[in-house]
């Protein structure tokens, strides 16, 4: 496997991987430590062997840094997958691709994982620029020709309603995807709600009219109604968010608590502290309309129910399964009653299950045990 971060471990690429290391298949992946985090260079968790490359030092948020980092951990990958010679090269997302590609022009097997639509991912620093937006048209054409090629094209999400999921993209495009939600491991003993009402957000802390929002429909409430906010998670805007929630702690009398990057290992400890997930994010950017967050199915799996974004595949799912509240971003009005409504959720009400990584898993291990099957060239002799 091949993923574009340093792999902390990264959550949906660790799932995936240690659920194929427990099936029997030897799994490394190789990770780009772009900013020399110090983080062990070699590593075993799972059955999984981790190596992570340290080359030229690659800025987040610097595209020059980061576009000649990836072209020389690309290249160092390509000369340990000649010493190791898998059948199966795994790429997470698309700046790793070109990696699959040359892998499957040698005899190996290509998988393209699609957690996201990377094109979009360019647009969100300023999505009226029109060298990004040229710039988006390019990715996306490269997005659907590495598809085309793969082997195996992985995806996140799948429509249940009137809004699409990341399936319904690709398909659009050309290309049937098997579609693998990264969804949670069933939780055996569900938390007790905390005293007081909290209100959680557990994940990337990146966009920060998200949490504006949050504090202006929170205003709203009567006084005493007003709940604990608790934010577990880093990101571009952790900084500024952190700002704008001491602000609001000191102004509106609130308790806010605010930590940094947590391992996945914690976080039923942080579900425990939380009495609903708030998943409200801006539509303009990236592709939030038709992806599920993984606070939203972790929160369901943990018995607490969430806040979303109406008119997107995550409300679908919401109404439809009758998991919290669908909200249209910027509706402070509309937030402030959901906040209301959730403040008055009985703590012993039985949510409908999310999908479970077990079955997940074993979509995967039937697709790998198909390719591994049909490989009939040893990888390099092509």
């Amino acid at each position: 496997m091949v993923v574009s971060n340093v792999h902390r471990p990264d959550v949906r690429v660790h799932k995936e991987a240690a659920a194929l290391a427990k099936a029997g298949f030897e799994v490394t992946v190789y990770a780009f430590d772009r900013e020399h985090e110090g983080l062990p260079q070699y590593e075993r968790i799972d059955g999984v062997d981790i190596e992570r490359i340290a080359v030229r030092l690659s800025r987040v948020g610097n595209l020059l840094e980061t576009g000649m980092g990836l072209l020389e951990f690309r290249s160092e990958v390509r000369r340990r997958l000649l010493r190791t010679l898998p059948v199966v090269v795994h790429c997470h997302d698309q700046d790793t691709c070109a990696v699959g590609v040359w892998w499957k022009r040698r005899g190996g097997k290509f998988v393209f994982d699609a957690h996201d639509l990377y094109w979009t991912w360019l647009l969100m620093p300023d999505p009226l620029s029109a060298w990004r937006r040229a710039g988006a048209v390019v990715l996306r054409e490269l997005d659907r020709r590495y598809a085309m090629v793969a082997d195996l094209l992985i995806t996140t999400s799948e429509a249940i309603g009137p809004h699409p999921g990341f399936a319904e993209t690709y398909r659009e495009l050309g290309v049937d995807p098997l579609v693998i939600w990264n969804a949670p491991d069933v939780v055996e003993e569900i938390a007790p709600f905390p005293h007081k009402f909290t209100v959680g957000y557990m994940g990337n802390v990146r966009e920060a009219s998200m949490f504006k929002w949050l504090i202006r429909a929170v205003e709203k409430l009567p006084e005493n109604d007003r709940p604990i906010i608790r934010i577990a998670g880093a990101g571009r805007s952790e900084k500024e968010v952190e700002t704008e929630l001491q602000s609001a702690a000191s102004n509106l009398n609130l308790e806010v608590k605010t930590t940094g990057a947590y391992s996945f290992m914690e976080l039923p400890r942080l579900m425990a502290q939380t009495s609903v997930q708030y998943c409200v994010y801006p539509t303009e950017r990236g592709n939030v309309d038709r992806a599920m967050a993984v606070k939203l199915l972790d929160s369901i799996a943990h018995g607490r129910p969430v806040i979303g974004n109406a008119s997107s595949l995550m409300g679908d799912f919401i109404e439809k399964n009758n998991w919290g509240w669908a909200v249209e971003p910027g509706d402070i009005d509309g937030l402030a009653a959901a906040l209301a409504d959730a403040h008055n959720w009985a703590p012993d009400r039985d949510l409908s299950d999310p999908p479970s990584w077990r079955v997940e898993a074993n979509k995967l291990i039937q697709a790998y045990e198909n390719l591994v099957d049909e490989h009939d060239v040893s990888p390099g002799e092509s």
